[in-house]
């Protein structure tokens, strides 16, 4: 009775909260699509029309093509080489017990509390005084160094749920550690990966704290374009590209909804 009282009473205003957040969560999408599709150059409310000019304007534009060709392809580096070095290092880290292991645990995971505005700017100087100069690689490598992190997050979440005693199992029933590792684990490990490459990719996709550093104007990727278009053009183009990037990353939920449940990829 006392928990029935306290739902009805605070379930009006749970739900009202709810409410309030998922839309102050959307909103901002929600206005950039209908901007995008607008016929004026400024946001009009109510819409004075609908357009697709700004659509045509950022598909045919050379430097938005080449900046997204120059935004997957970083991604499509980094995503993979965060799995090759995350499943590693997240299996030591949940699996051994080492001495330091709790100061490592700290400096990988540092990048998400340290600024991205630091770390682009350490690359910068890192790389400048080692000599190289600014592109796909240097883009790559801040990219990492900020989306490693995720990667181990997602896949230690992922291996803290999975229960040791099969690999022990598999173990006294002679596998050796790496059979055991590739049979046993490496498969259970699937939504935890797909997790990951969610996370590195889009993260390494939108990121511009880092990128507006390490990037050149052959590498230039798409938020750096944003950016510098917004100051020379004031119209709904970058709003047709964040429209774009919206629509993809719906699609990529969808996938990972149908290949095993979002919800189940996202339990951390």
């Amino acid at each position: 009775m006392f928990r029935r009282d306290l739902e009805g009473k605070y379930g009006i205003v749970v739900t009202l909260l709810a409410i309030v957040s998922t839309a102050f969560l959307l909103l901002p999408v929600v206005f950039v699509v209908l901007h995008s599709f607008s016929a004026t150059r400024y946001f009009q409310w109510p819409p004075q029309g609908f357009s697709l000019e700004w659509h045509y304007n950022f598909y045919n534009s050379p430097m938005f093509m080449g900046a997204a060709k120059n935004s997957f392809l970083m991604a499509l580096i980094v995503t993979p080489l965060s799995l090759v070095i995350g499943i590693p290092a997240s299996y030591a880290l949940v699996r051994t017990e080492f001495k330091g292991k709790a100061l490592i645990q700290q400096i990988i995971l540092s990048p998400l509390i340290i600024p991205g505005v630091v770390t682009g700017v350490s690359l910068l100087s890192l790389l400048s005084a080692a000599g190289y100069k600014i592109g796909l690689f240097g883009l790559c490598l801040g990219m990492l160094v900020l989306a490693l992190p995720f990667s181990i997050r997602a896949l230690s979440a992922n291996l803290l749920g999975l229960d040791p005693r099969i690999e022990e199992a598999a173990r006294n029933l002679g596998a050796g550690p790496i059979r055991t590792f590739f049979s046993i684990v490496l498969p259970q490990l699937k939504s935890g990966i797909l997790a990951a490459s969610v996370f590195v990719f889009v993260e390494a996709l939108d990121n511009f704290s880092i990128a507006v550093f390490l990037s050149n104007d052959n590498t230039k990727v798409l938020p750096v374009a944003a950016y510098q278009y917004i100051k020379d053009f004031d119209d709904p183009t970058v709003a047709a590209m964040a429209t774009a990037l919206v629509v993809m990353s719906v699609v990529i939920v969808a996938i990972l909804e149908k290949a095993m449940g979002f919800q189940k990829s996202l339990r951390l």
